[in-house]
């Protein structure tokens, strides 16, 4: 168990756990594309991801994600269904990026660290988007959808073959995420 493999992998789960604050299936079907083509390791327990039933169930949640985001009244409804779920698929991307380490201190990261991180990222979107839509009366919706998924398949692709982009993919999201939880303090004590 070398410190740099160990700490590599930290940092591409987080990283496509700030991918799952923008899209809950496209991290998770292109991390097990990456698997199943050897380019990442997802250890034992999470080898379904690779399964072609599991790649053809989440390539069917990424066509009908990312068609209905396109539509800004089905999106914002959409939103509040897919919270838990984005929160589910970042705490399963670093739980399945993270393979030498014992399941307690994996289980403890993806938890805390993977749901968190999509989490805060999701929160963050929603506000930049609502906003967004807002002030443009919704036309803005399906342009700033499709950047979305354009930086969401950049990054995870980016984080794959290189960890210095998953690295500092990492450290902005997990900074996005103190900068969140320190804002809704604050809210909860004004």
């Amino acid at each position: 168990m070398s410190i740099g493999i160990v700490l590599s992998s930290i940092v591409l789960g987080v990283a496509l756990a700030a991918t799952c604050g923008v899209r809950t299936f496209l991290p998770l079907f292109l991390l097990g594309v990456a698997a199943r083509a050897g380019l990442v390791d997802v250890g034992e327990a999470f080898a379904w991801l690779t399964h072609t039933p599991a790649l053809l169930a989440l390539g069917l949640g990424v066509v009908l994600e990312l068609v209905s985001d396109k539509i800004p009244w089905l999106s914002s409804f959409l939103d509040a269904i897919k919270t838990p779920a984005r929160v589910g698929a970042g705490m399963v991307v670093v739980a399945a990026s993270i393979v030498d380490l014992p399941l307690w201190m994996v289980a403890i990261l993806a938890i805390i660290v993977g749901g968190g991180v999509a989490l805060s990222v999701h929160v963050a979107r929603s506000g930049l988007r609502a906003g967004a839509t807002a002030a443009s009366f919704g036309f803005l919706a399906p342009l700033l959808s499709v950047l979305e998924d354009v930086v969401v398949v950049a990054v995870v692709v980016g984080s794959v073959f290189f960890v210095g982009v998953a690295a500092i993919v990492a450290a902005l999201a997990i900074a996005l995420g103190v900068l969140t939880f320190q804002a809704i303090r604050r809210r909860r004590k004004a």
